[in-house]
């Protein structure tokens, strides 16, 4: 039986609810407090908001939401810009980092009430999707609790994986998304972790690892995660993460020939804390298919920054804003579609000129 990664050291005595160990806990603790922490910054630069990764003949287009936090047991409603953008995609695929219950809430237990699913499908038809269970939160309220929820998901049709009877599913028979998790805030050996996750991979397909992986409230990647990325992308087609609680670049890696999309944070796609820094998210639509030799690649990325307020007392609103917040960050784009032609250096992760692939 896969085992998530033990606790840390203050959920051992149950303060927290944490997956961190005790030093990671406290630079948590400050970037709670002071906001995201910018220090990464130079790593990895943002693509433009309209790139062609690579030339391809496309087959699907898929969209994808980061984590769809509790909400106070306030309703969601979905903005017409985010239904816009996800129209037309043949998928959505989202991380649902809640438990649906009515149990009492304790220290840091995240729970949602049923109208998240009415808004989920508003959003977009639940059989078309596809929502990953693999995240820290899934077992703040033990097993049962979690199974409970999960098949509330399914009666309402919506596509559920990352657990360890399903760590993945095919979108169709020639795309396979495979959900898995770094982190778990509390004992649980019921999804499936980072490590494991290329023991799902699928010959010719398109292989798509949606990881719940990385550190909160920080707006650059650190280097160890891109290196974990780079070494992810070298089994995988793609990569799109989340976990973050804040938007990190959407970037990508050449690998051989071809450039591999790799998101490292979508942020959250809703979420009710008062603070700046939960409010942001990402939201992004590709197209996937195949060159000219048959190999499976994305073409098109295109993404749009999404902030979360509140509407009124009783409800939340999502939608799509320019830019993120400007307390630590600036965006910087291309503000036109574009080939790419500069490549990250696998050594040390700089910007140098792409070789022509024959």
């Amino acid at each position: 039986m896969i085992k998530i990664k033990k606790p840390g050291i203050l959920s051992k005595k149950h303060f927290l609810g944490s997956p961190y160990s005790l030093k990671e806990n406290f630079g948590w603790f400050k970037r709670y407090i002071c906001g995201p922490n910018p220090n990464n910054y130079g790593n990895v630069e943002y693509l433009s908001k309209s790139t062609r990764l690579n030339n391809i003949t496309p087959k699907y287009t898929i969209s994808f939401i980061g984590d769809i936090m509790d909400l106070n047991l306030k309703d969601l409603i979905i903005g017409e810009n985010v239904k816009s953008f996800i129209s037309g995609s043949d998928f959505l695929i989202g991380n649902f980092e809640a438990i649906l219950t009515s149990e009492k809430k304790f220290i840091n237990g995240k729970r949602h009430k049923p109208q998240i699913m009415d808004a989920l499908e508003n959003l977009f038809p639940p059989k078309k999707t596809y929502l990953s269970i693999a995240n820290n939160h899934s077992g703040d309220f033990g097993e049962r609790s979690f199974s409970n929820s999960v098949n509330q998901l399914k009666r309402r049709g919506f596509n559920v994986f990352g657990t360890e009877k399903i760590p993945f599913l095919d979108l169709a028979n020639d795309v396979r998304v495979v959900g898995a998790t770094q982190w778990s805030n509390r004992p649980c050996d019921y999804l499936i972790k980072l490590e494991e996750s290329s023991q799902y991979l699928r010959n010719d397909s398109f292989n798509l690892l949606f990881p719940h992986w990385s550190y909160e409230m920080e707006l650059y990647p650190r280097i160890e995660t891109i290196k974990q990325g780079l070494k992810l992308l070298n089994k995988f087609d793609a990569l799109v993460g989340h976990h973050s609680h804040c938007p990190q670049p959407v970037s990508y890696f050449p690998i051989g020939c071809h450039n591999k999309l790799i998101a490292y944070s979508l942020g959250d796609f809703c979420d009710s804390k008062e603070f700046e820094m939960h409010k942001y998210g990402i939201a992004i639509k590709i197209e996937i298919g195949t060159d000219i030799n048959g190999k499976w690649e994305v073409g098109k990325c295109n993404w749009n920054f999404l902030k979360t307020w509140s509407l009124s007392e009783t409800q939340f609103i999502v939608d799509i804003v320019d830019n993120f917040s400007n307390f630590f960050f600036t965006f910087k784009s291309l503000g036109e579609e574009y080939e790419i032609d500069e490549v990250f250096s696998e050594s040390c992760f700089e910007i140098e000129q792409l070789a022509v692939c024959g």
